[in-house]
């Protein structure tokens, strides 16, 4: 919205050659509240513009030595006077002459004899233009000044969220790189484990069966009650035995070693004993298309993860398996007829499905999950065959 114009104390210049014309005009315009200043030739105009540029010009036409329209040319030449309103002051009435004001760059003109309302309506009215016009144009200059202040920001501020997505970026790989070692090193220690418990304790309590057996033949006949004694002890080693060949297949189940197709056969097979569920198997795998050990261990720990979900919370009847394993890739699907559940709200509580999701991820494979309320759910998993 454009400010209240006050038009006193600006300034006109008023140019003619005679001293009549320049008396008139000043006592028409002095009432007004207007600075004015006279010049009686062209050479004298330009001189006084150029020391202190007036608001509005009223000039005469017919002036010793330069003309009225050769001044006005060049004022309107020069970049730091070319936007004062120049108005002539003539007592040239033809259209030619009029037409050559306007070419010349004036914004109008009045007719000699002056008229004291007419000259007063058509400075002021110039005058008002121009301060409207200066108005517009520091308006202009502040609006881009604004939008370019604006722009700036906005550069500043996408490049810190270009920063900032890639720091996220950096961190979420850095993050899920030390996840995957992480697992890699868990599975590596449950690897271990459960070879050491096989190996060391399992060879150990069988040798402590094997013993107990020996003195149950040397002196069962002669010492009474050890037949029973031995009896019990075996029991104790055949039930410790029995734990632990059940706590190293859950650390890392040996027939992994066989491949991920016998591994998951066998998974298949203690989910159906233990859940009572029917669950059905297809293997595609292709000999050169075979996962790699991470590949395996990710694959058999998520089927081994999709289970156990669908045979906690599924109330499912039917499951199936299927992996297929080609061309560099391998296509893991596993589907239920449970019950299904609302993705969006079991997302942000269900550690499953997010540590799924981050096996797959930090193999560079993905994940897709779908279910709904009432109906079956799927999970389709593809992993790209490991680099050499």
């Amino acid at each position: 919205m454009s400010m209240p114009i006050d038009l006193r104390d600006r300034t006109i210049l008023i140019v003619d050659d005679t001293p009549a014309n320049l008396t008139l005009a000043v006592a028409m315009l002095e009432q007004q509240g207007l600075r004015l200043s006279v010049a009686q030739s062209g050479d004298e105009a330009l001189r006084r513009v150029a020391f202190a540029p007036p608001d509005l010009i009223l000039l005469d036409v017919m002036l010793p030595g330069i003309d009225g329209f050769e001044v006005c040319r060049r004022l309107k030449a020069s970049a730091a006077t070319a936007a004062i309103p120049v108005i002539f002051m003539t007592a040239l009435r033809d259209t030619a002459d009029k037409v050559a004001g306007f070419a010349a760059g004036a914004v109008d003109y009045v007719t000699k004899p002056l008229q004291s309302e007419e000259v007063v309506a058509r400075v002021t009215t110039h005058l008002r233009l121009a301060a409207m016009q200066a108005q517009l144009q520091a308006q202009n200059a502040l609006l881009a000044r604004e939008n370019q202040e604006r722009r700036i920001a906005e550069r500043i501020l996408q490049q810190y969220r270009d920063s900032l997505e890639q720091q996220v970026a950096e961190r979420t790989a850095e993050v899920r790189e030390l996840a995957a070692h992480r697992e890699s090193a868990r599975e590596d220690e449950r690897k271990h484990i459960a070879r050491e418990l096989h190996d060391e304790l399992g060879q150990s309590l069988t040798a402590l069966r094997m013993r107990a057996a020996l003195l149950r033949v040397r002196f069962g006949a002669d010492v009474p009650g050890l037949n029973e004694q031995v009896r019990d002890m075996t029991e104790l080693v055949d039930r410790s035995l029995s734990v632990v060949r059940n706590v190293a297949t859950s650390l890392r189940p040996t027939v992994l070693d066989l491949g991920i197709g016998s591994a998951l056969e066998w998974l298949v097979d203690e989910f159906r004993t233990h859940s009572g569920l029917n669950c059905s198997l297809t293997l595609m795998l292709e000999e050169q298309g075979s996962p790699g050990e991470q590949q395996a261990i990710a694959l058999f720990r998520i089927v081994q993860e999709s289970l156990t979900n669908i045979a906690r919370h599924a109330d499912a009847s039917e499951t199936t398996v299927t992996l297929r394993c080609a061309g560099g890739r391998c296509e893991l699907q596993i589907v239920d007829d449970g019950r299904g559940f609302d993705l969006a709200q079991a997302r942000p509580h269900s550690f499953g499905l997010l540590g799924i999701r981050e096996r797959v991820l930090s193999l560079d494979g993905k994940v897709t999950i779908s279910s709904v309320p009432g109906s079956r759910t799927c999970i389709e998993v593809i992993l790209p065959r490991a680099s050499a």
